[in-house]
């Protein structure tokens, strides 16, 4: 592990994995965020993103992975494995969300008038917040696994995913253990984040 941390491309190799994940999940997260309110306000979207998603859901990551490599290059094939793997958790949550809002709430912010800018700010928002960030940790784990496993296959230039190749073409056992140690602690860091962001969104709770 010391070898492998003040090697000079260290930082660069962990950033480039951290970004992929957390580019990659945002634009999940921004799709599946305006996709699920389509689907809420439109029964044909929804019908039509419904097999979509379940055939997503199927796939096997590495046959997925592959098959990115074959139709992408292998600088885009991270991202766009994330992206199908992770979007149909996202859209699921944001579609369930707003349709579990208690209908009550709906009637009686209508039966006083309540302004609709007012209804997505106080209603249908904290509902969809509610619901993604208690998810957040498992879809950012995952994210972070499917990267370095694209990464992995597809061997781009800097990414934990290419170093752990790059020490397995060499048989180098050691470094592939040290490399899942710090994939781990980072693993931690972001679930320490996520921790904290879940502190703050219900606060109210305490």
């Amino acid at each position: 592990m010391k070898e492998i941390i003040f090697e000079e491309g260290f930082i660069l190799n962990v950033f480039s994995t951290i970004s992929r994940c957390i580019l990659s999940f945002l634009i999940a997260l921004v799709a599946s965020f305006i996709l699920g309110i389509i689907s809420y306000t439109s029964n044909i979207f929804k019908n039509f993103l419904m097999p979509i998603t379940s055939l997503a859901r199927s796939i096997p990551n590495m046959v997925l992975i592959v098959l990115t490599l074959i139709w992408f290059n292998k600088e885009s094939a991270p991202y766009i494995v994330v992206f199908i793997m992770v979007f149909p958790v996202l859209y699921d949550a944001v579609l369930g969300s707003i349709n579990n809002i208690d209908k009550s709430i709906l009637e009686m912010a209508n039966l006083y008038k309540v302004r609709k800018i007012d209804k997505i700010l106080k209603i249908y928002l904290p509902a969809i917040k509610f619901s993604l960030i208690s998810i957040l940790s498992s879809t950012i784990s995952l994210a972070f696994k499917i990267v370095i496993a694209g990464e992995v296959y597809g061997q781009p230039l800097y990414g934990i995913g290419a170093m752990i190749q790059n020490e397995k073409v060499n048989f180098n056992t050691r470094a592939i253990f040290a490399w899942i140690i710090i994939i781990v602690i980072i693993s931690s860091l972001l679930n320490l984040i996520e921790k904290l962001l879940l502190r703050r969104a219900f606060l109210w709770r305490r």
